[in-house]
């Protein structure tokens, strides 16, 4: 079938590559405030609490947008939205850079969320919209690009700061990155798969729907305990390592990026192997490693023992947040983009007051004990998967195999 048509493609398409650049940008400016965290604080001098409420400032715009997005898509067009929301987060990275203090700084990380919440909404209902029967991997690839957006932020921050390179000067140049993402999804406009879309009541119906099926609260939920255990592993693994190990940011930029490296192995596997009938298995495995690998982590006393199991850990939590959305399109009898966009709005928090709540339990008992937080989380994740699969009494759940 042609682009444009809203059917199933056969193979890649470009809007899937620049489904990935937007993934890519968005990645970066969530995790560009964990590799300036430190010196961010010394600078404007607030503590692990207020550090904490960055994240939250910047997700509670996103959770906002996330709600309006499926209209503004029914009316202008996903490929369209996600265009402008590229250039926002440019101007909202534009207004970081010249933050005179920490009230500005939540200022521009208000306009960030906003701008990311149009990402978070609609690049994976695009990538679902173009590959219906095998969503998975299609999935999986685009998401490995959030985890490349990672790594390349961590590396290239830590060892520009560690040149003592002004953090300013690396929110500036990711600017002009959001803005070339941009540039991408507007070369393809007319490609839109969704062109033809519902109407924007067609599309408020498609929400209330989604919103009274018990089923997809039970998986709102295990997305928000999935969202808690990468968004804090994301913010918080640079400050642990060089609050612990009174290391310079190039070596905290390190150890994210090797937790970042985990995540783009298993996603980039998960895109390879993993069937649609192989997710729920993936799912359970890897929130029961979790389970184990989480617990050590901020305990052990060696380096480069702990960018191991950073890795091991980036791993082990990889398949979360393509794998849940995936495996609830196939499980409930909901309409995708609505689904996709109000399973975001649980994981968001999750990831938001997660990294607020370790940062409250690390000026209080220290950041080692706020890490294990995540461990609590992901043997949630995995107790709410046992019960779920048996879960054909939900009403609004199938009970067949996916």
């Amino acid at each position: 079938m042609e682009a444009g048509t809203g059917g199933e493609r056969s193979g890649w398409h470009p809007l899937d590559f620049a489904s990935a650049g937007g993934f890519l940008v968005y990645s970066a400016s969530a995790t560009i405030t964990p590799i300036c965290l430190v010196v961010l604080a010394r600078e404007m001098g607030f503590g692990l609490t207020a550090a904490g409420g960055l994240e939250l400032a910047r997700s509670v715009l996103i959770v906002g947008i996330l709600l309006v997005s499926g209209l503004v898509a029914a009316r202008f067009g996903k490929v369209r939205s996600l265009a402008v929301s590229c250039g926002l987060l440019g101007v909202g990275l534009v207004m970081y850079a010249a933050a005179p203090s920490y009230g500005w700084v939540v200022l521009a990380l208000l306009i960030l969320g906003g701008a990311g919440g149009v990402q978070e909404a609609l690049i994976n209902p695009l990538v679902q919209e173009a590959h219906p029967r095998d969503s998975g991997r299609f999935l999986s690839f685009v998401n490995a690009f959030w985890s490349l957006g990672v790594l390349l932020t961590m590396i290239a921050g830590g060892e520009l700061l560690s040149a003592e390179i002004s953090w300013r000067w690396l929110v500036g140049g990711l600017a002009v990155f959001a803005m070339m993402a941009g540039g991408g999804f507007a070369a393809f406009l007319r490609q839109d798969p969704g062109r033809q879309d519902r109407s924007m009541a067609a599309a408020l119906a498609d929400k209330q729907r989604v919103l009274v099926a018990p089923g997809f609260w039970f998986f709102f939920s295990m997305m928000f305990l999935a969202g808690a255990a990468e968004g804090a592993l994301t913010f918080w693994s640079a400050a642990l390592i060089q609050l612990r190990f009174d290391a310079l940011p190039r070596e905290g930029g390190w150890g994210v990026a090797m937790f970042a490296v985990g995540m783009i192995v298993g996603r980039l596997a998960g895109a390879r192997w993993m069937t649609q009938r192989r997710i729920y298995r993936a799912l359970v495995l890897s929130a029961g490693a979790g389970v184990g690998v989480t617990g050590v982590l901020p305990w052990i006393g060696s380096l480069p023992w702990l960018f191991v199991v950073l890795f091991i850990t980036g791993v082990t939590v990889a398949c979360f947040w393509p794998g849940l959305q995936s495996y609830a399109v196939d499980r409930l009898h909901l309409e995708p983009t609505a689904l996709f966009i109000l399973l975001s709005c649980g994981g968001i928090p999750g990831f938001a007051l997660a990294s607020a709540l370790i940062g409250w339990i690390g000026d209080r008992a220290g950041l080692e004990a706020g890490f294990m937080v995540i461990p609590v989380c992901l043997l949630g994740l995995l107790g709410m998967l046992g019960v779920e699969r048996r879960a054909s009494w939900l009403p609004g759940t199938r009970s067949d195999e996916s």
